[in-house]
């Protein structure tokens, strides 16, 4: 029986069981799990490759009988979900059909039925390649319609907020007529969206009205007022109605302080914004929430990771960010409030342990979107250097348990606190097929190619006059999935189910699918 070495094996089909490798320019060590590969059977497309017709290449296989759309080989996810493992990913009808042996069973051994590869599939060799689910960024502040292009070019394919674009202070998408036209504005790009309303009424009118016209949910925040009274009656109207409540406390301790605010959301399940040491929140001592069970606590990417200069730049971001006056004390007062050395440095701890479960952008809102996954990978890399190997970690060498915690904050944790991860989340099979690939080397900085439901939408690609799609310079840019009518096929936005049984989708005339969220109000 011929044999290869690991070195030459990985060369041409990637890492195998056992294989580690290096995540970008960190110091994490990714260890290949399991590895679904059928040695001396593996799939390869190209002149001379195994993936030709009657070998690799099921012949006669109809889209209707099973075959693949679109195949992902020799690929290694990294999944906080399916693991650290190694295969073929098949992807059919924009969903994900599941990771093993891909190819044609005539031929090849342990071919999962479920993964037959035909002249309807189109194909990308993966080998050396990470695949991850598509990011969810839980903290966006739409200030910008530009946003939506450096979050899919930095692999996040859906974003969670409100705003309506440059406002004073863009907190919320509240109101039938607001909501609406930012479902509409929706359609024009490959991305999924939530949008939150105000849930700053203690009176619950207004709260199920925005529900039932298209909000994901509501968002409390101090810059409304985020008193007592509302925090009850958003908490109640959320339980009825079943939709994620998220809160952004008051600075200032105006309405209570922070043990005031625990006692109106009274055991009941919230997204705590800002459970950190600059976004805001009760002064100083908001990130205490983070033990808190019924409290969801995330934080956002400009305080992550603590370095030398992350504590100088939040000062004039704050003014800024609440509209506050330079030349008013009060308002400087408040700004100075929020920033604390002391509780940023414990942020970055209390990502480490799993106590802060969630990572956003804050986007333009004292944070940048093309951040979110680049400076988890960061923060992941620092709290290694500062902290050794997790206790946790179960391979001799490599940093897995840490690395799906971390991928965890912006993936399957995200999808969960929103209700929507049947969707999107993780790379499990039925999902929709939101699938970032990179190149190791530049892992969680720019992504290689961005498959948005199950077609590509972005990608690195060269001069277009060039001979070669390799030709400099090779640049993230919109590709087919992001054009016409396929960037509404292949997203969608997440809403109430009340608002889909009400027919909004057809008031609004809307060409993308709208989702159901479901199961926000027993998570702890």
């Amino acid at each position: 029986m011929a044999t290869l070495s690991r070195r030459d094996y990985a060369a041409m089909y990637g890492p195998t069981t056992g294989d580690g490798f290096r995540l970008g320019d960190t110091s994490l060590v990714a260890v290949v799990e399991k590895d679904y590969a059928v040695y001396g059977d593996e799939c390869l497309h190209g002149g001379g490759k195994t993936l030709r017709d009657g070998a690799g290449l099921a012949a006669g296989v109809t889209s209707a009988e099973g075959a693949l759309d679109f195949l992902l080989c020799n690929v290694t996810v990294i999944d906080a979900v399916v693991g650290i493992v190694k295969g073929d990913l098949g992807i059919r009808d924009g969903k994900i059909v599941g990771i093993g042996k891909a190819g044609n069973p005539a031929v090849m051994d342990g071919v999962d039925p479920r993964l037959i590869v035909s002249a309807a599939t189109t194909v990308r060799d993966c080998e050396g390649l990470i695949a991850t689910a598509g990011a969810l960024d839980v903290h966006v502040h739409f200030d910008s319609a530009q946003l939506c292009e450096h979050a899919i070019a930095s692999g996040i394919t859906t974003m969670l907020g409100g705003s309506l674009g440059p406002i004073t202070v863009g907190i919320d998408c509240g109101g039938p007529f607001n909501v609406g036209k930012m479902l509409q504005a929706a359609e024009q790009w490959p991305v999924n969206f939530g949008f939150l309303g105000r849930g700053n009424s203690h009176r619950p009118a207004s709260l199920v009205e925005q529900i039932e016209t298209g909000c994901l949910g509501l968002k409390l925040h101090e810059d409304w007022g985020t008193m007592p009274a509302s925090i009850d009656t958003c908490l109640t109207v959320a339980d009825e109605l079943d939709f994620p409540v998220q809160i952004h406390t008051d600075t200032l301790n105006e309405s209570g302080f922070l043990e005031d605010t625990l006692a109106a959301i009274n055991g009941r399940t919230i997204h705590m914004y800002h459970t950190e040491g600059a976004g805001g929140g009760h002064a100083p001592d908001i990130i205490s929430v983070a033990g808190v069970p019924w409290c969801l606590p995330s934080s956002t990417n400009p305080t992550n990771p603590y370095t030398i200069n992350t504590f100088d730049e939040h000062l004039d971001m704050t003014m800024v960010c609440h509209h506050l006056n330079p030349a008013i004390p009060e308002d400087v007062a408040f700004a100075e409030s929020r920033i604390r050395a002391q509780t940023i440095a414990a942020e970055d701890i209390l990502h480490d342990i799993g106590a802060i479960s969630m990572l956003g952008s804050d986007s333009q809102g004292m944070g940048r979107i093309n951040e979110v996954i680049c400076r988890t990978w960061q923060l992941a890399d620092k709290m290694k250097k500062q902290r050794g190997r997790l206790p946790e970690e179960t391979t001799r060498f490599g940093d897995n348990e840490r690395i799906k915690r971390y991928i965890a904050k912006y993936t399957i944790n995200a999808a969960r606190t929103f209700g929507i991860s049947e969707h999107v989340g993780s790379l499990e099979d039925g999902k929709m097929a939101d699938i970032i690939i990179w190149r190791p080397a530049f892992f969680g900085i720019k992504p290689e190619l961005v498959i948005k439901g199950g077609f590509i939408a972005w990608g690195a690609m060269g001069d277009s006059a060039a001979s070669l799609m390799t030709c400099e310079p090779l640049l993230l840019r919109p590709q087919w999935g992001a054009f016409g009518r396929a960037k509404q096929a292949l997203s969608a936005c997440f809403v109430n189910p009340l608002a889909i049984e009400r027919g909004l989708a057809a008031t609004l005339d809307l060409k993308k699918a709208l989702l159901p969220s479901r199961g926000n109000r027993a998570l702890s």
